[in-house]
């Protein structure tokens, strides 16, 4: 009540002063404005304070109780203003994630890793293992979350992305610089991985497939077409993913390594695969075996090929005798797969006719 008795004398104070030439009756430039306590401070853009006050404020301080007062107002509207400050400073750093250097022997490939382990001897990934042992460490940190902790009750971490950066540094034994999400649910995990990995643009098609895969066998979504609204990307894209992530074993291998399997390839070797299963493993096994190898293009010509018999290094040939035993047509595959027809005996205009209707049959049923 003391205080309430005291502000109000402030302001009578205030209202007694005499009045400035050129203002209106009961004003003055130097009185202090009575503002509605619901007003945010922060609203008033400058306080004004009686002559007597601010002359006491010069002089080293209040000397009556109505100066007083006017001088702990400004004193509160000051801290005020530096509190709205700090507030808007805190906000920007509302959403941001801690980051923290974690022993990387701690830290676990997520479920859905979808990094083949050949990536790991690529000279890219060489590449980044040498900039972050000259930096010591990972400049750019990866992505975790808190997962339950080990059987002696040490904390552990999941990885979100960030799957390279990890191993290097674990290669290297140095911590590894992360982000860390206190909880995160399985199915934002694999969104978040797979479209930070997408802007990468680093994973083979067949790597997309097996993490395809394994969000559906998890029962992260329950289907592929919920999966691709998921993680905005077109079906087509992740149906052919897949078919290449369920190639047998040897036909991938075919290749040298997954990492060199096409999107633009799923659709003839999962043909392939489903028109004779058995043939299309015999001919990767053979390819495998070639030295040198093969480049991938070259096997998935072969692989696709719909020629009768498989293809060796040496070729294959195909004979044809008449009664007597005579050789009178070849049929010469080479090791492309690339088919060579030869008739040791003469045609007349028929004959030609015949073979050219066959040829064209043959070539329209291809094509």
């Amino acid at each position: 009540m003391a205080n309430k008795d005291l502000v109000k004398r402030a302001f009578s104070v205030t209202a007694n002063l005499p009045v400035t030439s050129g203002s209106p009756s009961g004003t003055t430039p130097d009185t202090v404005t009575a503002v509605d306590q619901t007003m945010p401070t922060s609203s008033v853009p400058e306080a004004r304070f009686p002559a007597p006050a601010q002359d006491a404020m010069k002089s080293g301080g209040p000397k009556t109780g109505p100066g007083s007062m006017l001088a702990f107002m400004t004193e509160q509207s000051t801290v005020h203003q530096e509190v709205v400050r700090l507030r808007h400073q805190l906000d920007e750093f509302q959403d941001a994630a801690a980051t923290r250097k974690l022993d990387p022997k701690k830290v676990l490939p997520s479920n859905w890793a979808n990094r083949d382990e050949s990536h790991f001897a690529t000279e890219p990934f060489s590449r980044l293992k040498r900039e972050i042992e000259s930096a010591g460490g990972n400049i750019q940190p990866i992505k975790v979350r808190a997962v339950a902790p080990d059987a002696g009750g040490n904390a552990r971490w999941e990885i979100v992305y960030g799957h390279r950066r990890h191993r290097a540094c674990l290669e290297l034994g140095l911590p590894v610089l992360a982000m860390i999400e206190p909880a995160m649910k399985d199915a934002d995990l694999f969104v978040e991985m797979e479209r930070e990995n997408r802007e990468r643009a680093d994973l083979s098609a067949w790597e997309q497939g097996v993490m395809y895969m394994r969000a559906l066998e998890m029962g992260l979504f329950p289907s592929a077409k919920q999966l691709a609204a998921a993680i905005d990307r077109d079906m087509g894209n992740i149906s052919k993913a897949m078919a290449l992530a369920k190639l047998p074993t040897d036909v991938v291998r075919a290749f040298g390594s997954p990492l060199n399997l096409q999107f633009r390839w799923a659709t003839a070797l999962k043909d392939a695969h489903q028109r004779d299963p058995e043939k299309l493993i015999a001919t990767a096994v053979e390819l495998r075996e070639r030295r040198p190898a093969p480049a991938p293009a070259e096997v998935f010509a072969t692989l696709t090929s719909t020629g009768t018999s498989p293809p060796s290094s040496k070729g294959t040939e195909t004979v044809w005798k008449d009664d007597k035993g005579t050789k009178v047509a070849v049929l010469s595959l080479d090791r492309k797969g690339r088919a060579t027809l030869a008739f040791d005996l003469p045609m007349d205009e028929g004959q030609v006719r015949k073979l050219s209707k066959l040829v064209d049959g043959f070539l329209a049923k291809k094509a």
